[in-house]
């Protein structure tokens, strides 16, 4: 009898670690996501993008992100690479993580007629991550604080010293725990 009690507990256990939601902590997230930018001077940009984050507790995490965004108006592309630190808040046994931070990057331009200036820039952002097992849904919303040095251009950034990049931006992916 004391052995059906074991294996019956054993199994409820692995089936709540299963089910869990978020298993948010300690350990490794992988993702990818979609992204936008409404920038100032670039217009609308689009494009997607890959992030490694690290959770050393529950409340804090620190992840690395890398990406690429497509601004047709001006026909200029921007590769993001980029590091936050995040405070998590979780609820519902972890099945919704909150979160809050900032972060920074060095941003990499790139262009046919335009020559603008690769550029540090920061951001605060706030997000949510809703679990399903070990894989998540992701949204989050930031303004990025960028400007870029115009050394040359046409059409659009001809008048201009300093693009403005600033500008609001939103992420949706999914993200994977191991």
């Amino acid at each position: 009898m004391k052995a059906k009690q074991v294996v019956g507990l054993a199994l409820l256990a692995a089936t709540a670690l299963v089910l869990g939601g978020c298993m948010h902590g300690s350990g490794l997230e992988v993702g990818a996501f979609g992204s936008s930018l409404d920038s100032r001077d670039l217009g609308a940009g689009y494009g997607g993008g890959a992030k490694v984050e690290i959770n050393p507790i529950d409340l804090v995490s620190v992840d690395a992100r890398a990406g690429w965004i497509h601004f047709s108006d001006v026909n200029v592309d921007m590769v993001p690479l980029e590091a936050a630190a995040l405070l998590n808040f979780s609820a519902l046994g972890e099945r919704i993580v909150a979160y809050v931070g900032a972060g920074g990057g060095y941003y990499l331009f790139d262009c046919d007629t335009e020559d603008l200036d690769d550029s540090v820039g920061f951001f605060p952002l706030v997000g949510m991550e809703v679990g399903f097992h070990r894989v998540s849904v992701l949204a989050e919303a930031r303004w990025l604080f960028l400007e870029a040095d115009v050394d040359s251009a046409k059409d659009e950034l001809k008048n201009l010293h300093d693009a403005d990049v600033d500008g609001f931006g939103v992420n949706l992916g999914v993200i994977f725990r191991f």
